[in-house]
């Protein structure tokens, strides 16, 4: 699909393209920020090694793209994980955040007194709220002629998987008690971008985390999603 677009807008002429990447692009098990620099010099994660394959060729030939071409700007934006309104929260389809705002959610309509968390709530992972993610894109965009071939998008920071259980908990409005499954994977221990690029462009997103759960968790409410 990522082929077809961009191939498509060349033989249009096109002038400028940005596409979008995702921090699975990166090496696994890399200890500190990935920066654009760190790109396609280790192994990818298995898990989603498919996904991170079909990114990385699409960004390639974006690459090539503008290098024999120069008046095309195509080039590549690399968001860390995203969540925020509009957000897929059924357990067999959601990622971290929307999953934490379902099971407090519950737990706090069930009068529960605990919640189980996977491994031992240690590993660290950057969300951003989508809504800031989609306006870092288009300021991207703008200045598209002047970027690197590659950006990342991010916070440039990073939370426990409990912050995230602990902030939902507040805005929530649930007290209880966290109970970890250490017999179940807690996945990569880190995985935060480095924005050094999006800084020195003057960009940062504008929602803290505890705005952008309150946020979603108000759009979940609004949906059927919770019943």
């Amino acid at each position: 699909m990522g082929f077809n677009i961009a191939l498509a807008a060349q033989r249009a002429g096109i002038p400028r393209l940005l596409n979008v990447g995702s921090s699975c692009m990166y090496p696994k098990d890399h200890a500190g920020h990935l920066n654009e620099a760190d790109l396609f010099k280790g192994e990818l994660e298995p898990t989603n090694e498919g996904y991170a394959i079909a990114k990385i060729a699409v960004a390639k030939l974006c690459e090539y793209i503008t290098r024999t071409a120069p008046l095309l700007h195509y080039k590549t934006a690399i968001p860390c994980n995203l969540y925020g309104l509009y957000d897929h929260f059924e357990p067999e389809r959601s990622h971290l955040v929307p999953a934490v705002i379902r099971k407090v959610h519950e737990a706090k309509a069930n009068n529960s007194k605990s919640i189980t968390i996977w491994g031992d709530g240690t590993a660290r992972r950057e969300f951003m709220f989508a809504r800031d993610c989609a306006e870092l894109l288009l300021e991207l965009l703008f200045r598209i002629e002047t970027l690197d071939d590659y950006t990342n998008v991010g916070i440039g920071s990073d939370c426990t998987v409990l912050d995230y259980y602990q902030t939902a908990a507040t805005q929530i409005g649930w007290t209880g008690n966290w109970d970890f499954d250490l017999s179940k994977p807690s996945g990569m221990r880190r995985k935060v971008v480095g924005i050094e690029k999006q800084t020195q462009l003057g960009l940062a997103p504008k929602t803290s985390l505890s705005q952008g759960i309150a946020q979603t968790y108000q759009y979940f409410l609004s949906t059927e999603q919770h019943d």
